[in-house]
């Protein structure tokens, strides 16, 4: 729960399920990668494949930092591409924050939980002798107890539910964001490369021209069929974002709705309870330690006086 607490939580397998279910249904439900005799092969068979080794170094990532850093600003031939690429550098940058701000209110909500969880035990933890007005006292305690523990939970179930819907969104297409931004460097590779083919025939020799012609074709059919997949990729992931956001969202609203007016019901219960209890002002001449200050004062004699907290 952070560097500063020592507020830890167990594994949570629930959200990498529905990270993987989710995964597995987009690339099922894609027009190319649906039908990929691999995915099916991985699927279906027993076995794992023999997973393939990526020797990525320092100087490779490097490379790669300034390649993309170069090429990212490049003006595309096509203005809806330029827009586009605009709008997924803005996006990647306002989802990824939003995606940690959220996370940051969640782990909030579990601290505040387990916080109120520690209230209602030394509630229930504080003992006194079995007198009348003691045994009033205590039921004040146990009902502030129950009301802390009611609160802890829905706190708990807040974040919880938080994390499946808004959260798991959030982090879903904060992740989306970054195959949106490869997709578009790879499109500007093809532009590049075809542009330079275009260069390189015009000053190709004789002896060279059929080779840079050949070249030329291939860098030619290249950008345009990743031109042509760009726009239906593009126009399928608006259709699944703005799909995602209403059905995440809804369903995100429905049940902090859900939770709230359950533990409200609650918490109304333990109100009445405590509006039932009344604790008399009474003077006590044996000095008293173990009570909760909150709850006693003394008088200029020294003496314990137990008050009625809503007078």
């Amino acid at each position: 729960m952070g560097d500063n607490t020592r507020i830890m939580r167990g594994d949570q397998f629930e959200h990498d399920c529905l990270s993987v279910q989710k995964y597995l249904e987009l690339v099922l439900s894609h027009p190319t990668f649906g039908h990929d005799k691999n995915l099916s092969s991985f699927l279906k068979e027993q076995e794992a494949p023999v997973r393939a080794r990526l020797n990525k170094g320092l100087i490779t990532r490097l490379s790669s930092v300034i390649d993309t850093a170069r090429k990212s600003n490049r003006k595309d031939v096509d203005e809806f591409y330029n827009t586009q690429r605009q709008f997924a550098m803005e996006y990647s940058k306002a989802i990824k924050e939003a995606s940690l701000n959220y996370n940051k209110l969640l782990v909030a909500q579990w601290r505040l939980s387990s916080s109120y969880s520690t209230v209602a035990t030394e509630l229930t933890s504080c003992t006194a002798d079995r007198d009348a007005e003691l045994v009033k006292l205590n039921r004040v305690l146990k009902a502030l107890s129950d009301g802390c523990e009611d609160e802890a939970t829905c706190y708990e179930l807040k974040s919880a539910k938080g994390e499946t819907t808004l959260g798991f969104f959030l982090d879903l297409f904060a992740r989306y964001s970054d195959s949106l931004k490869e997709m578009h460097f790879r499109r500007v590779n093809n532009l590049i490369e075809y542009e330079t083919s275009e260069k390189a025939l015009e000053k190709a020799k004789p002896p060279k021209r059929q080779a840079a012609e050949e070249t030329f074709e291939s860098a030619k059919s290249t950008f345009e069929r990743a031109s042509e997949n760009g726009r239906t990729e593009l126009n399928r992931f608006t259709q699944i974002r703005l799909a995602s956001s209403a059905s995440f969202l809804t369903e995100y609203a429905e049940l902090q709705v859900k939770i709230s007016q359950d533990f409200y019901t609650q918490l109304l219960h333990s109100r009445r309870a405590l509006d039932k209890i009344h604790l008399l002002v009474q003077n006590f001449s044996q000095p008293i330690r173990d009570w909760p200050a909150f709850f006693m004062m003394r008088d200029k004699n020294g003496n314990a006086r137990f008050y009625d907290f809503y007078n």
